[in-house]
């Protein structure tokens, strides 16, 4: 490993790791498991996945210049971690599309949709067995964390007095932690101890910094595949949204009507979308996402100039702009 541009050819690697690992002897026709790899393989395998997160293995790996071999296992262990948790968030919201495509749960049922995520975890896991042990047992508190954040989540879905706390503590352990499972494995396994604290506090402030702009782009209408204002009909936790309750008692009293509706039509969904811009929660959004961007950026510490980190800074540098244009235009 050299350059960023060695990236394509270690993500075709991991894309051949996931088609390999997916692809079980079937011939037992008569047990459930060419269904489990059919679904798993719907998703994992989807055409339209970003690979987000191998990329950005390859790009701590690259700082510290780790072993390929094992980021690869690490980052076909990311995709299974984060496969498993998007199977299960789509049984919890009840969702029907997904990379393109139909979700498991709607061209399957719940229940292959749940154990196939139960078993892309335990994949994940054992993809693991050969690298340090540190390396797994962070893995595991990674989705012991990703789980407790979706417990959370689910539960003040509806709520319109959810503290920013309660958002933090939910885009940590959704994103962030995953983030700094990452970063943190490309330094355990080049033995780089001085980049395990730098590098895991990347990952947790620009996980938060990646939720915050994931909510902005549902107000904003920049979410590719995702109708715009989809937090508000679904009764989701985002943070341009509770900073908008906190400012306007009005909001919140229009809102908790709305939630108490079996259904709203869209004009209502854009007529109160609208009143939550109109609050200037977006532009305290928009500044509170730089203030992350910039405690990620700091904690790289000179990592931030070695090739990976420096692609990885710019590639936060260029999130924050982006919502600048938008609001300049």
């Amino acid at each position: 490993m050299n350059s960023i541009a060695e990236q394509p050819a270690f993500l075709a690697e991991v894309e051949h790791r996931i088609d390999v690992a997916l692809s079980w002897d079937t011939e037992a026709s008569w047990s459930d498991l060419p269904v489990m790899a059919d679904a798993a393989r719907h998703l994992c395998l989807a055409g339209e996945a970003k690979r987000a997160r191998p990329r950005m293995v390859y790009m701590f790996g690259l700082a510290v210049q780790a072993d390929t071999d094992a980021l690869a296992d690490i980052a076909m262990a990311a995709e299974f971690i984060h496969g498993a948790s998007l199977m299960h968030d789509d049984v919890i919201d009840e969702g029907t599309m997904r990379r393109g495509r139909q979700t498991v749960n709607a061209r399957w049922d719940n229940l292959t949709a749940v154990l196939a995520g139960d078993m892309l975890l335990s994949e994940a896991i054992y993809g693991l067995r050969r690298w340090k042990r540190p390396i797994t047992e962070e893995a595991l508190k990674l989705v012991a964390a990703m789980s407790r954040a979706a417990m959370l989540e689910a539960h003040v879905r509806g709520r319109t007095d959810v503290p920013i706390q309660q958002w933090r503590y939910i885009a940590l352990g959704k994103t962030g932690a995953m983030f700094r499972w990452c970063g943190r494995s490309a330094a355990w396994l080049a033995g780089d101890d001085a980049a395990l604290d730098g590098f895991g506090q990347f990952g947790d402030r620009f996980g938060v910094a990646f939720q915050m702009a994931d909510d902005l782009k549902d107000i904003l209408g920049g979410n590719i595949g995702k109708d715009r204002f989809a937090d508000i009909r679904n009764a989701n936790p985002s943070y341009p949204l509770i900073l908008a309750l906190q400012s306007s008692n009005g909001l919140r009293r229009d809102l908790e009507a709305a939630w108490r509706k079996e259904s709203l039509t869209p004009e209502e969904i854009n007529r109160i979308g609208q009143a939550v811009v109109d609050t200037g929660a977006v532009s305290r959004t928009y500044d509170m996402l730089g203030e992350e961007i910039s405690a990620a950026l700091d904690a790289l510490g000179p990592y931030q100039e070695r090739p990976g980190c420096a692609e990885m800074a710019a590639w936060a540098t260029m999130m924050w702009r982006g919502f600048a244009l938008e609001r300049a235009g």
